[in-house]
């Protein structure tokens, strides 16, 4: 489950999120005083973009996780964990 967040997940929200970390800290410097620019709407937000840079981070992720992740050699075998004479043996690649 956390592999899937880490991998799939967290790739694509964390530039929106990013972005509305920051939007939220603009519309209180507005608020304040300390900004006189309006912000941006949620409707008004670049979206578009967000949801590119998201799907970038994506692309960049899997690529590195399938360049720098090890793997079985080819023409080995896995085994999943079996139970062998009462006891929990892990899994191996033969």
């Amino acid at each position: 489950m956390f592999r899937i967040f880490f991998t799939f997940v967290l790739p694509l929200i964390a530039p929106a999120v990013i972005y509305l970390i920051w939007h939220t800290i603009q519309v209180r410097r507005v608020a304040t005083g300390k900004r006189e620019e309006p912000t941006p709407t949620f409707a008004e937000m670049p979206w578009f973009m967000l949801a590119g840079a998201g799907m970038s981070l994506l692309i960049v992720t899997l690529l590195a996780l399938a360049l720098f992740s090890s793997g079985a050699e080819p023409g080995k075998v896995y085994f999943p964990p079996h139970m062998e004479n009462g006891k929990l043996v892990p899994a191996e690649t033969r």
